[in-house]
């Protein structure tokens, strides 16, 4: 895995300890280097919540289908338009852009070394 070193990073900059336990800035781990020393903290990569229109709408059609006649499903995706999809999806993004700060997620990057 690919290391960073710790007087590299800027004071805001979020970061994972220990593989997701506990999210952290850098600045909260230079209040306290000793007690992250000896553990494992990375620097993050953001990831937003999104909702996939298409997918959503194909997995109801499955989901409807079971219980509907054998003609159905194939009537119900050809009245399924791009425009449908397109306007579904707005309506999701709109959703999950109204709170970003509580959309998001942190995937785990580079080591931090302790240079400091």
């Amino acid at each position: 895995m690919e290391k960073v070193k710790l007087s590299t990073l800027s004071k805001d900059e979020i970061v994972i300890v220990e593989r997701y336990t506990l999210i952290n800035t850098i600045e909260d781990i230079l209040e306290d280097i000793p007690s992250y020393r000896n553990k494992n903290v990375y620097t993050t990569i953001p990831r937003n919540a999104s909702f996939n229109a298409r997918y959503i709408i194909d997995n109801a059609i499955e989901d409807e289908y079971q219980d509907m006649y054998e003609e159905w499903y194939q009537s119900i995706k050809d009245d399924v338009t791009k425009e449908d999809i397109e306007e579904i999806q707005a309506i999701f993004d709109r959703i999950l852009s109204r709170n970003p700060t509580q959309n998001i997620a942190y995937d785990t990057d580079k080591l931090i070394e302790f240079d400091i």
